[in-house]
């Protein structure tokens, strides 16, 4: 009996101890016995979803982009705007997002009046008939005056302007426009620049250097860098000029003193004859020299032209001839003779002056003048 309540519980004992290790094995068997799943339909139709949806979203910005370029040339400017943004937030990485926001910003900075000026401005600027129509400039010009203050009144000016100034010959008109692009403080500063580079241009080109150089001071910083020292040089040319043509003046002017003089003397006249005549064809060389000669080198060169070289030698030739005539008739003292050389040598450099001036005065800008 003893015997067998012993077996009972060994029983007991084993079946206990093999229910806790069964989970265990259980779980212990699971990883070994796992094996990868394939990939379910439902899987696939999603990753396949995610290309087609990007293909359709851009397709669709690009079909708003066109179409608020068509709008653009419309001139339905509110429209444009706004599907230009439509288009570069639907889609910021494609292609057209940098043109629609570019686009979108210009129209933004454009918007006064709910766009109503810049139709009128852009209906003439993108029509090359209407943009060469004075009459159609002119009334742009009034109705800018009724324009809210901004870009778009300021380019209507400038445009005027421009037109004025080099379709038009009426310079005049030009300028009144050119001072109110530089007086606004709302003109971008690439037309501010343009327009104080035109007016200082057409204010030398008239001869008011003092109002080129108040044109230049009012720009102040927008105004090319360049454009201030543009000015002191136009200052300096006419200063050169005025003082050319006083020289010849009065190189002119003494030597005629001198040959009246000499004329009413005994055998003045005779004298002054004579010397001519041992000068005339030496001088005529000379000239003919200087021209045909600095033609020849002026014709080496891709850009150079020969007529400062064939103008200045027909002045020569007179002005040689006169100062020949002069030293025959005027004193023989070292300082008269001194005088007179200076004059005559100063007399031809500002001869050459006024030639390259009157033929092209780009010609002077490598001399400083």
């Amino acid at each position: 009996m003893a015997l067998g309540t012993v077996l009972a519980m060994f029983c007991v004992t084993h079946r206990s101890a093999a229910q806790a290790n069964a989970p265990t094995a259980a779980v212990d068997a699971s990883p070994a016995s796992a094996a990868p799943t394939a990939p379910t339909a439902v899987d696939a139709s999603v990753a396949s979803a995610a290309p087609a949806d990007a293909a359709a979203t851009r397709a669709r910005a690009e079909a708003i982009f066109s179409q608020a370029e068509r709008d653009d040339d419309a001139l339905d400017f509110a429209h444009a705007l706004a599907r230009y943004d439509e288009a570069r937030a639907l889609d910021p990485g494609s292609r057209n997002a940098p043109r629609a926001e570019a686009r979108a910003t210009a129209l933004r900075t454009h918007a006064e009046g709910s766009f109503a000026p810049l139709v009128k401005l852009e209906r003439v600027r993108r029509d090359p008939s209407r943009s060469s129509d004075p009459r159609v400039i002119d009334d742009l010009v009034r109705d800018a005056e009724s324009f809210p203050p901004g870009l778009v009144r300021v380019e209507v000016w400038a445009l005027a302007a421009e037109a004025y100034a080099y379709r038009f010959a009426r310079p005049r008109d030009a300028e009144p426009l050119l001072e109110r692009v530089l007086a606004d403080p709302l003109a971008d500063v690439v037309v501010a620049r343009k327009a104080a580079r035109d007016l200082v241009t057409l204010r030398v080109a008239r001869g008011d250097l003092a109002g080129a150089e108040d044109a230049a001071r009012k720009a102040g910083l927008r105004a090319d860098p360049q454009l201030a020292r543009d000015v002191r040089r136009a200052v300096r040319r006419r200063s050169v000029h005025v003082a050319s043509i006083a020289l010849l003046a009065a190189m002119s002017m003494l030597a005629a003193r001198a040959l009246i003089a000499s004329i009413r003397r005994v055998a003045g006249g005779s004298r002054i004859r004579a010397a001519l005549a041992k000068t005339w064809k030496l001088a005529l060389a000379y000239a003919g020299y200087v021209a045909l000669f600095g033609a020849l080198l002026a014709s080496g060169y891709e850009a150079g032209t020969t007529r400062p070289f064939l103008y200045f030698g027909l002045v020569l030739f007179p002005i040689v001839l006169l100062a020949r005539a002069w030293a025959a008739a005027g004193g023989e003292s070292v300082a008269a003779r001194g005088g007179r050389a200076a004059i005559c040598a100063l007399s031809v450099v500002a001869a050459a002056f006024l030639v390259v001036e009157g033929i092209d005065v780009g010609f002077l800008d490598g001399m400083g003048l």
